[in-house]
């Protein structure tokens, strides 16, 4: 199996019009898979295509897209490999399944939303914005400052939720503000779970 094609494990739902419709890129959290974000996806748009890969770092016999050390501290390096891996992945399957890579969103949670967030830092031309639940920042520094302008992130976390701290989501908001990106910041007052009122607004705001 290549990482980096559509031979990696991948769910695939076409919209009705794939060459017309916005194109959903679901990334699950730690332990889940590839099915885990399609309820998600279509609550959020319905009329989207959807695909969805598996992550492929096993650990402690969990699927994720890359590491966390026993610190707390994220494998940065891994999240790197992970990005490339991603955005290959990404232009391989719009050859393959005929959609425009031009409209394709990222959406994660926990460990996929800080994939979604890495794969538009290092590869903005992917992605026309993020989508990122129970997130926070993936980089202590990043090593080459991106241009989001022009493109959507929505943020949305809990307001007590120890993996999303108050202080790492605030230099989150100014760091993608700063590199250009309209952000879009909604809180919960739960932890680390995705909120229903969220994926609500977000699906409005999207249209």
């Amino acid at each position: 199996m290549n990482p980096n094609d559509v031979s990696r494990r991948h769910v695939w739902r076409p919209a009705k019009d794939v060459a017309n419709s916005r194109t959903l890129l679901l990334l699950h959290g730690t332990g889940a898979d590839e099915n885990d974000l399609i309820g998600l996806g279509r609550s959020l748009d319905r009329d989207a295509n959807l695909l969805s890969p598996r992550g492929l770092v096993m650990h402690q016999g969990m699927s994720r897209f890359f590491l966390r050390h026993d610190d707390g501290s994220f494998d940065e390096a891994g999240i790197i490999k992970n990005a490339h891996e991603l955005a290959n992945f990404l232009a391989d399957a719009a050859e393959t399944y005929g959609f425009d890579a031009s409209t394709v969103w990222a959406v994660g949670f926990s460990n996929g939303a800080n994939a979604a967030g890495s794969l538009l830092i290092l590869h903005p031309e992917s992605l026309a914005g993020i989508i990122a639940f129970g997130t926070t920042r993936s980089f202590q520094k990043v090593a080459k400052v991106p241009d989001l302008r022009g493109k959507r992130v929505f943020i949305a976390n809990g307001e007590i939720d120890g993996y999303s701290p108050h202080d790492a989501t605030a230099k989150m908001v100014k760091e993608f503000r700063g590199w250009g990106a309209s952000v879009q910041l909604l809180m919960h007052p739960g932890g680390h779970t995705i909120a229903l009122e969220h994926v609500r607004k977000i699906g409005e705001t999207l249209g």
